[in-house]
């Protein structure tokens, strides 16, 4: 295998290429590349696609996002640089070295499909130097026992070596490899078992965190249980799973705990936490918003005032519902909302003082200016001047005409 020296640069139609099926299988089938989309349209593709003809089909073993962007931009032709390549064994080695590298990152499991080739390469190659050794070592002095643990350790070391080069290639330490290639078998089994919908939260949670996918996998009475409630769609991510069986754990002094963690939390209800989420936030806090797997709070920044956005897991949230402390407050806000349905700025401030639980002294004042007739007089001030305005501008009109 190699490259073509000094290779020609040709422009050809995207319609002429098509893409090494490994690309897909490890990067999916289309990629969201926005920076690399706004530079193409803007600049053009400045690296040329490299591409296999061995067959006498244009294979593009790297550039993938580049050709589907001139795809989908509808540019007529891209550059191309041809590489020469004997066999699919030798393809698939050039995709793998020309993306080795590859601009815009790669998820964890992306890595790891690249991790699974690199070891099918090395480790052949790792057992054939083992051997060539051997057979220049003069074994006629070792004894067998010397010798079984001659191959012992050669084997062990060669192992560690592979393990070694396929991590500097991955761009991940040895330790991450070793728990990541667990969580990444581990995926290859739910697949094979069809159980689809765990696949996709573990390969997201694996993405996230190679520790914290490793300690789910480990782990093997609470991932077994999640998977089940993942696959009956009960839930739609571990972290939600880990909640619900953690909360599980404590039906006996709650037994409606065992059901969906969320299910006790509703917006607008305020709790007071029992410890501070930081030193600078207030203690009690409102629910701004319920996703897949946080409840949002909305707390009072006791140092600036402002509003500060925290987002918490079910089994984070270490805190008592309280009753409503500012329910004449709000449904004062609720009839200004009404008020000025029309005036976007004003219903934007009365929304973001829903998010609190209890307003400032400033804040009442500006609650009772917005009750007062200020505005009011104000529009009519301001539409009594516009009216003036418009006629004392129709009558020089008038007078230029006349004249």
């Amino acid at each position: 295998m190699s490259l073509v020296q000094n290779p020609a640069i040709v422009y050809i139609s995207p319609a002429e290429l098509i893409i090494h099926p490994k690309l897909i299988e490890i990067y999916g089938e289309n990629e969201e590349r926005p920076a690399l989309e706004k530079s193409i349209s803007e600049k053009g593709i400045l690296e040329s696609l490299k591409v296999s003809t061995r067959n006498g089909v244009n294979v593009v073993l790297a550039g993938k996002c580049r050709l589907q962007i001139a795809h989908k931009l509808l540019i007529s032709s891209v550059k191309v640089e041809f590489v020469e390549s004997a066999s699919p064994e030798e393809d698939l080695k050039l995709v793998l070295a020309f993306n080795l590298h590859r601009e815009g990152g790669k998820t964890h499991y992306q890595k790891f499909q690249e991790g699974q080739y690199w070891e099918s390469v090395l480790r052949p190659q790792a057992k054939e130097r083992q051997r060539e050794s051997a057979r220049r070592l003069n074994l006629s002095n070792d004894s067998n026992l010397n010798h079984s643990i001659n191959e012992s350790k050669s084997q062990l070391e060669k192992g560690r070596r592979v393990i070694q080069e396929v991590s500097e290639n991955l761009n991940i330490s040895v330790g991450s490899y070793h728990k990541g290639r667990k969580v990444f078998d581990f995926i290859s089994q739910l697949r094979e078992l069809g159980k689809f919908k765990a696949v996709v939260a573990l390969e997201m949670e694996f993405n996230r965190s190679i520790d914290a996918a490793y300690k789910f996998v480990c782990n093997q009475d609470i991932c077994n249980q999640v998977i089940d409630l993942l696959e009956a769609t009960e839930i739609s991510g571990i972290g939600d799973g880990i909640a619900w069986i953690l909360c599980g754990d404590k039906r006996s002094f709650n037994p409606e705990g065992y059901r969906n963690p969320f299910r006790r939390f509703q917006l607008d209800q305020v709790y007071q936490f029992k410890k501070r989420l930081r030193p600078e936030l207030e203690i009690v806090g409102r629910v701004i918003g319920i996703t897949n797997e946080f409840v949002v709070f909305g707390l009072r920044n006791l140092g600036n005032m402002s509003l500060e956005i925290v987002n918490l897991r079910p089994r984070q949230i270490d805190a008592e519902l309280q009753d409503e402390p500012s329910a004449s407050q709000r449904k004062r806000i609720f009839h200004l909302m009404q008020k000025f349905s029309d005036v976007f700025p004003v219903q934007v401030s009365l929304a973001e003082l829903l998010k609190l639980t209890n307003l400032t002294d400033k804040e009442e004042v500006l609650l009772r200016l917005y009750e007062s007739d200020v505005f009011e007089k104000t529009w009519e001030d301001y539409k009594t001047q516009m009216k003036s305005m418009e006629v004392s501008t129709n009558r020089k009109k008038d007078n230029i005409r006349a004249a």
